[in-house]
């Protein structure tokens, strides 16, 4: 009787741990899908229409004045992605905590994923005071330059910055705990993380974008995968 009772508490134990971790799992899948469609969906607003890196100043005050409002609404609409970041960044802590011996790089993704967030904040919010001021007609040429270079610089190489040390994190738990990833992911990831800290940044963003949304569906399947495995052993745990 003694061991019966035994196996049914830590049948329920085991049953509790994972449903915890499918919780977290979709928690973390649906916010991160829900920054991708958000972050895709306020750029592709006005991304299409902004100049290249260099461009003249002619050229910067006519792309803010022309897509103001598309500016501005697009920009609202990353301020939103770049908060549920934050949230995306705690559950893949959480996710990473499963795999790692340590806190550390667990830690560290956790800040990579912060510094994406802080460098889109600045680069969103300097490209709306931009098309705030074509809007009101006080944008001159000397400040729309200032502006889109800083906002440029901020929202591909500084973003850049973020995602590296994301990867390189991921990278590191992964080469420890090869239940996260097959180790032979572990040198492109590696590669691309590196990548991120060059000019080619500027190339990666979009999709980092999409790597991120596919990641979010396969932690949505995987978690409810999951979850129906341990439903029916928590019901044969049930006493009769």
């Amino acid at each position: 009787m003694g061991a019966t009772v035994e196996q049914l508490r830590d049948g329920k134990q085991g049953a509790s741990e994972v449903t915890g971790r499918w919780s977290a799992r979709r928690m973390t899948g649906a916010v991160g899908l829900a920054v991708a469609v958000l972050f895709a969906a306020g750029n592709a607003l006005w991304a299409f229409d902004q100049p290249e890196a260099g461009a003249s100043a002619h050229q910067i005050v006519s792309f803010y004045t022309s897509a103001s409002s598309r500016i501005i609404a697009g920009a609202s609409v990353s301020l939103l992605a770049a908060a549920l970041l934050v949230f995306f960044a705690s559950g893949v802590r959480t996710l990473l905590r499963d795999h790692a011996p340590d806190d550390l790089l667990p830690s560290a993704a956790f800040g990579g994923l912060l510094l994406v967030v802080a460098t889109g904040l600045g680069a969103e919010t300097i490209n709306m005071a931009g098309a705030l001021r074509a809007e009101h007609g006080q944008l001159t040429p000397e400040l729309s330059r200032a502006l889109f270079e800083v906002s440029y610089v901020l929202g591909y190489n500084a973003a850049g910055v973020g995602i590296a040390v994301l990867l390189g994190a991921i990278v590191g738990v992964a080469w420890r705990s090869p239940s996260l990833l097959p180790r032979w992911t572990a040198l492109p990831l590696l590669l691309l993380a590196v990548a991120f800290l060059t000019p080619l940044c500027r190339f990666l963003l979009a999709p980092a974008v999409v790597l991120l949304a596919v990641v979010s569906m396969r932690l949505l399947l995987t978690a409810r995968a999951e979850l129906s495995t341990v439903q029916p052993a928590s019901k044969s745990a049930d006493p009769a």
